[in-house]
């Protein structure tokens, strides 16, 4: 094979991977998209759990059995770091969309007309 073969090739295999970023960066941001307007509280990737019948699923339980202030102040803090986990993964997603997406488009504009300038001349 010769040298330009192989360039022309080496153009066409990353401007097909960077199109594959950019399909799963459309993909990212239609679930994005989709989760910030269909639902009241961003879903989490991984479920957690219920803050109501398990109020200290984050922390480890207390030995004795706590009072009713106690079990108030345990489901209160599950549900701020709840809903910080929901803010964090919402702040993730909108960024993988963005990150995917542009990586993606900056390496196809690059590759894809040196590829087929390669293949012409």
């Amino acid at each position: 094979m010769s040298g330009k073969t192989i360039a022309t090739i080496y153009f066409y295999i990353i401007s097909a991977a960077s199109l594959a970023l950019i399909v799963i960066g459309i993909f990212n941001a239609v679930n994005f998209g989709i989760n910030i307007t269909q639902y009241e509280k961003y879903p989490l990737r991984y479920p957690q759990g219920s803050c109501e019948g398990y109020p200290y699923k984050f922390g480890a339980p207390t030995p004795a059995s706590p009072s009713a202030s106690e079990l108030e102040k345990q489901k209160q803090d599950c549900l701020k770091q709840d809903m910080a986990l929901s803010k964090q993964q919402k702040i993730d997603d909108l960024k993988n969309a963005i990150t995917f997406t542009l990586v993606g488009s900056i390496l196809f504009l690059i590759h894809f007309p040196l590829a087929r300038k390669q293949s012409r001349g």
